[in-house]
């Protein structure tokens, strides 16, 4: 981005510091889009804001203010009465200097649903005078919720929520979603662009604050699939394969890591010079990432927050004495490939995927793939395709100052 910061704002009925599921959604854009260089200013008539974001309070755009609420109460009785006209005659006097100021102003969920008509309908009229400014973020449409069947009458503002209004693109979160408006509204379903909602990877996972630092570091979320190797640097696990198998699944297609999460073994010399090899033949292959090369030392509670991270525990090991890693990803329910030694399929019966002690990174990465062809794997991979991170810098930014003056 170049030249000043593009001027965002962002409008809902409240913010982010207000417990809610769009609210929630808007903090992630808001801090996502300030990261990204972009000035953010959050409209809303209630709450506080994410940090580096400001707010500008509209009373009269919270759904709860007391003259809306009154409103609210007529509208859905079927009358307009003046206090509308007047609210919507103060929302426009307040959000004019705002939007005139904003190179881009995204309206949650208040274009589509009813919990406050004079703002949908202050917003529809400032956008004809704005162009190409508007987007209408579409969490919700109440047409297709009979909760809200009671706020249907002819005319305006009961129709704007069901039409698509001029000077508004228009984003849903979901392909239903879009289905769903462009069989309301008219518009064609290429119109409407899908932007899903993401999910705070490391919150779910209850990561720690260093698993966490670990996770930004490395940019593990952008992993897929991410291979754990929770072993110390010595020549009996095979470290070199696993490099391998990440370099031939990286050729296939897949944006696959590595962590190799131990230190040098301590009781023998040249694993240091092992350590050495195997920094060379990393630095060939993006993605791999031996924890003692960079430096890196962590605990077992980090270690742990790596079996909830990984998508497949790689153990290529030549021997080993008890196979402790097997037991950790099956408490975690991670896909495991490993040597199919004595040691690990006592422990291990059937479940793993399994390949020859001497196996080539090629076979592994066959079995690899072949370990995550599985609903649970498939799912967990999905969700972390949608890691807030990855949907902030893939969609929403792209789309939100797509063409922002």
């Amino acid at each position: 981005m170049t030249g000043r910061a593009r001027r965002v704002v962002l409008v809902h009925y409240t913010t982010p510091a207000i417990l809610g599921g769009v609210e929630q959604v808007m903090g992630y854009h808001a801090a996502g889009l300030r990261d990204a260089g972009a000035q953010v200013t959050i409209v809303a008539g209630r709450g506080g804001a994410p940090r580096g974001v400001a707010v500008a309070r509209v009373r009269d755009a919270d759904s709860r203010a007391p003259a809306v609420e009154r409103d609210r109460e007529a509208l859905l009785r079927g009358a307009r009465t003046p206090e509308h006209d007047r609210l919507v005659a103060r929302l426009l006097t307040s959000l004019r200097p705002i939007v005139k100021r904003a190179d881009r102003v995204v309206v949650h969920n208040a274009m589509t649903m009813p919990m406050n008509l004079a703002l949908t309908e202050a917003l529809a009229r400032l956008a004809p005078e704005f162009p190409g400014r508007f987007i209408a973020w579409t969490h919700d449409i109440a047409r297709f919720d009979a909760r809200y069947d009671a706020y249907r009458h002819p005319g305006e503002p009961w129709s704007l929520v069901e039409q698509a209004l001029p000077g508004f693109r228009y984003v849903t979160v979901s392909a239903e979603r879009a289905t769903q408006l462009a069989e309301l509204t008219g518009l064609s379903r290429a119109r409407i662009s899908v932007v899903t909602n993401g999910i705070d990877v490391p919150t779910a996972l209850g990561l720690a604050v260093e698993s966490r630092g670990i996770l930004r570091r490395l940019h593990l979320e952008d992993a897929d699939p991410l291979l754990l190797l929770p072993a110390r640097v010595t020549p009996r696990k095979r470290i070199e394969a696993a490099i391998d198998a990440t370099a031939a699944l990286r050729a296939r297609g897949h944006r696959a890591m590595l962590v190799v999460t131990g230190g040098v073994g301590p009781h023998d010399a040249r694993n240091r010079a092992y350590l050495a090899d195997l920094e060379a033949r990393a630095k060939k292959v993006d993605g791999v990432h031996l924890l003692a090369a960079l430096g890196i030392t962590i605990d077992y509670h980090a270690v742990v927050d790596l079996y909830g991270l990984a998508d497949v525990l790689v153990l290529p090991s030549t021997h080993e004495g008890f196979g402790l890693p097997i037991l950790e990803a099956g408490l975690h329910r991670l896909p495991i490939v490993c040597s199919d030694i004595p040691a690990l399929r006592e422990i291990a019966g059937d479940e793993p995927v399994y390949v020859p002690p001497d196996a080539d990174g090629e076979l592994i990465a066959r079995s690899v793939e072949r370990a995550l062809d599985t609903p649970v794997a498939r799912l967990a991979r999905h969700a972390k395709t949608l890691a807030w991170p990855r949907v902030l810098r893939d969609r929403v930014i792209p789309v939100i100052l797509e063409d922002a003056a």
